[in-house]
């Protein structure tokens, strides 16, 4: 049998020679998901490291660039060299790998290609995870092979001799053996495994799920003919990512029961030649993105270097075994020969799903294993379930001591009482939602299914609401008419006991501030909401009915933020279970000679005839063209508002409005946020401020300009030239300024503003709109839009403008951790979900180079201050 070898450019070398140090705050800080909470499910799912991440989004990038063949070409040097990356961490030749889909996948075609026979006898390891022992299961009632189950010694291990007792008996087909098993710490005797039936010369297959990446693993050492591994456990690839090894002479004599083109060639109409290596056991088809992310993750952990990972996890796996078994009511389940990296325990009175997700509330993520997944370990230890933490390099002492004291919290609350059960009246019934310790910030109020927006003066009620934090049954209702919020005084956060550092707090809840809270909420980040007013006031930028969207702009480097910005509201609008955009097209004016006129994706320039045809309700000046923009419409902006902070909530995040922030200052690895009644601690700060950001970030007062806009509402007919089915969301360059509006399709008539007034103090009263402002706004609506009537109501607003019109978005130079938005000038609305979801991204770690141009440090000389 013969196949040509893939070839390709040089490929780079499998691991470097010499492991660097592990400097565990470095792995967090390439770690994005560490900031979301204490995870311990590395046995499970381990977090990506941000390169692993980028690795597969690159190759996404690329096949959508050249398309999936092309990219795979492309990538061939890359691809290969996982092979090479995955058996310098096995021991193994590159010839003997094969990468599958996952664990289960690699073991059953290693087995099935065993071509097991009526009478075979399997020797398992009560070890060995649910998937296998089904397999097994299977071939034992529709085969005739016979399934035996090795007893385990005093140390809860494989027992050896009874091992060596069983391989004398008799032929054995296959001995297979859990390195580590799903529902325990146990590391089982591998290496004497090996050597009894390389000794009886029996196939021995190993399953390195659970140790690959945690436990140094040499096939050869080790002396297994088969091994199998995942990638998404401890070694930190993406789900999806599997592999096989076959060591020679075993590979030559296997083939599997269902040959596919990558694995073999069909050579004449009814033979087929396999492939000498262990590719015989690979599909064609393959996600080659998640290949190359798990080479990523293997260049990783080749880079640290197994023996340093394996001391520093199992040191932190046997301080939380001793921590945890000093709690009451706290059992570790553990056996005697358990090691590495995972820690199983129960609370007595508890089930094990129910403190799951009671630990969840507190941040605190790992996992309950039912007895379903591993019956031949945990029903002869009378476990029907355990709580599996795992630790990993991304975890440090922070992480236990969370992880202990809500588990201390759990007992104290819910734990047995004296006669050895838990009370009926403090046993949870599945920890609905609400239960359990009230921290200082989000202490549990009276909710409702909505966040109320307020409709009243925001200085009425001058003390704090208390934090909303709804039902987990919220949902964000039909549109209501919305409710001033109730305004109860609660304790002053800092006279609080036990003050937590949050996560992330949120200055500003307007549209970019509330988008940012539910960003971040949905994350699963404890992130805490402050606005200054009452939620919903018309003081700032974000009031009112109605914005406009478009994608219509006069440079390029808008376009990739606002098909982004389109996604992030069809996202909000799926999340909502509501409509938030009515698109209605959109006209968009200047005057021919406008040196940088509108442009964009899906746009096109329209003459005046076009313009009239398309929006007969608008008249174009002479010498003005206009860009048309099918897509463009009418954001409801009161509503998302509302969706937003009510989806926030609903996500766990807490909401203080009624509450000014004074000052904050950096304090080590946390930002002190000061409030009109205490003081906050965060690890990171966002401030989506509006008018106010010169107040909170003064090296920018002198690159941003508040001023204040009229708006105005005029007579028209709905069913007219000027309701929808003769207008829709249009601007027009006049001399006035810029004119901009909506059809009348809200009872209200036809709502039109300038986008230019007067310097404005955003601190100062604001009047209504003088006759002056409104004459001038007349002047304009009637030079384009005849049939619109007299002004019949009016309303003011802030706009915070830059030099050049672009926002303010990043990381305030010269305070790490600390990000400001200002989505400002008069457009950035539209922009409202997509720039929450950046700032989330900035706060998780993740990099944004397509806000670069939006950069706080492009105004300063020298690129930063």
């Amino acid at each position: 049998m013969s196949a040509p070898l893939t070839t390709g450019t040089a490929m780079p070398p499998a691991l470097p020679l010499t492991p660097r140090a592990l400097d565990v705050a470095a792995e967090r800080a390439r770690t994005p998901g560490c900031v979301t909470g204490h995870h311990f499910n590395a046995a499970g799912a381990a977090l990506l490291a941000s390169g692993t991440v980028e690795a597969v989004i690159d190759h996404l990038r690329a096949e959508s660039l050249s398309g999936g063949y092309e990219a795979a070409k492309q990538a061939a040097p890359a691809l290969e060299a996982v092979y090479a990356r995955t058996a310098a961490l096995l021991g193994a030749a590159p010839e003997e790998v094969a990468l599958v889909e996952s664990a289960t996948a690699g073991w059953q075609r290693a087995v099935s290609a065993l071509r097991l026979r009526p009478g075979d006898r399997v020797l398992a390891a009560r070890s060995s995870y649910v998937s296998s022992a089904l397999h097994l299961l299977s071939a034992e009632r529709d085969h005739g092979v016979r399934v035996e189950l090795l007893p385990n010694g005093p140390d809860g291990a494989v027992d050896l001799e009874a091992l060596e007792a069983a391989l004398r008996a008799g032929p054995a087909a296959l001995v297979t053996a859990a390195h580590v098993p799903t529902s325990s710490g146990l590391v089982e005797p591998v290496a004497g495994i090996g050597t009894l039936t390389t000794a009886h010369g029996v196939p021995f297959l190993l399953d390195a799920t659970q140790s690959l990446g945690q436990l140094p693993v040499d096939i050869s050492a080790i002396g297994c003919d088969l091994l199998i591994g995942t990638g998404r456990k401890f070694l930190r690839a993406p789900r999806g990512t599997g592999l096989l090894a076959v060591r020679r002479p075993l590979l030559d004599r296997l083939a599997p029961d269902a040959p596919d083109i990558r694995g073999a060639r069909w050579t004449a109409e009814r033979s087929w030649e396999l492939v000498p290596d262990a590719k015989r056991f690979e599909l064609w088809e393959a996600a080659h993105a998640l290949r190359l992310g798990l080479g990523a993750a293997l260049a990783d952990a080749g880079a640290l270097g197994v023996d340093a990972v394996s001391r520093y996890l199992s040191t932190l796996a046997v301080g939380l075994r001793e921590r945890l078994a000093e709690l009451p009511g706290v059992r570790v389940t553990d056996p005697p020969a358990a090691g590495g990296a995972i820690v199983t325990f129960v609370i007595d009175g508890l089930d094990a799903a129910d403190v799951q997700r009671e630990l969840a509330r507190r941040r605190v993520h790992l996992v309950a294993v039912p007895a379903g997944h591993g019956r031949w370990d945990m029903d002869p230890r009378g476990l029907t379930e355990v709580v599996r933490a795992s630790v990993h390099v991304y975890n440090d002492r922070s992480d236990l001591d969370a992880l202990v004291e809500a588990a201390g919290e759990i007992v104290q609350r819910y734990g047995v009482t004296s006669r050895g059960a838990a009370t009926t009246s403090d046993r949870p019934a599945a920890f609905p939602s609400g239960t359990g310790s009230a921290s200082p910030t989000t202490a549990v109020a009276p909710t409702a299914t909505t966040v109320p927006l307020a409709t009243t003066n925001p200085d009425t009620a001058a003390a704090p609401t208390a934090p909303v934090v709804p039902t987990a049954a919220a949902a964000v209702p039909a549109p209501a008419t919305p409710t001033a919020a109730p305004a109860p005084t609660p304790a002053s956060p800092a006279a609080r006991s036990g003050s937590p550092c949050h996560d992330a707090i949120v200055v500003g809840l307007g549209v970019h501030g509330s988008a940012a809270l539910h960003r971040l909420a949905v994350r699963g980040l404890d992130v805490l909401g402050l606005e200054r007013y009452a939620l919903g006031h018309d003081l700032g930028s974000s009031h009112g009915a109605t914005r406009m969207i478009r994608r219509a702009y006069p440079h390029p480097d808008w376009d990739g933020l606002v098909d982004t910005a389109y996604r992030a509201w069809a996202e909000l609008e799926d999340a909502a279970q509501r409509q938030l955009i009515d698109v209605t097209g959109g006209l968009y004016a200047a005057p021919l000679d406008r040196p940088d006129p509108l442009r964009g994706p899906g746009c096109r320039e329209v003459g005046p005839e076009e313009a009239a045809l398309i929006f007969p309700g608008l008249r174009l000046p002479a010498g003005f063209g206009a860009v048309h923009d099918p897509r463009a419409g009418i954001i409801d902006a009161r509503e998302t508002l509302r969706a937003q902070l009510t989806l926030a909530a609903r996500a766990g995040a807490a909401i203080l409005d009624r509450t000014p922030v004074v000052g904050w200052e950096p304090n080590g690895d946390q930002i002190v946020v000061r409030t009109a009644v205490g003081e906050l601690r965060t690890r990171h700060l966002v401030l989506c401020t509006g008018p106010w950001t010169a107040a909170q970030v003064p090296s920018l007062t002198s690159h941003l300009t508040v001023t204040r806009i009229v708006n105005a509402y005029f007579a028209a007919d709905p069913t007219g030239p000027l309701g929808p089915s003769g207008l829709g969301s249009f601007s027009v360059d006049l001399p006035q300024g810029l004119l901009y509006g909506f059809p009348a399709a809200d009872g209200r008539g036809l709502k039109a503003g300038l986008d230019t007034g007067p310097a404005w103090d955003p601190d100062a009263a604001r009047p209504p709109a003088t006759g002056a402002e409104l004459a001038l706004l007349t002047e304009a609506v009637a030079q384009v839009l005849p049939g619109a009537g007299p002004v019949t109501e009016s309303l003011t607003c802030l706009y915070t403008m830059t030099a050049d019109r672009r926002f303010v978005v990043g990381e305030v130079p010269g305070a790490a951790r600390v990000l400001v938005a200002s989505a400002c000038s008069g457009h950035g609305f539209k922009f409202g979900p997509a720039i929450g979801a950046a700032l989330a991204d900035l706060v998780c770690g993740t990099t944004r180079p397509d806000l670069d141009f939006l950069s706080p440090a492009r105004l300063f000389t020298g690129g930063a201050r």
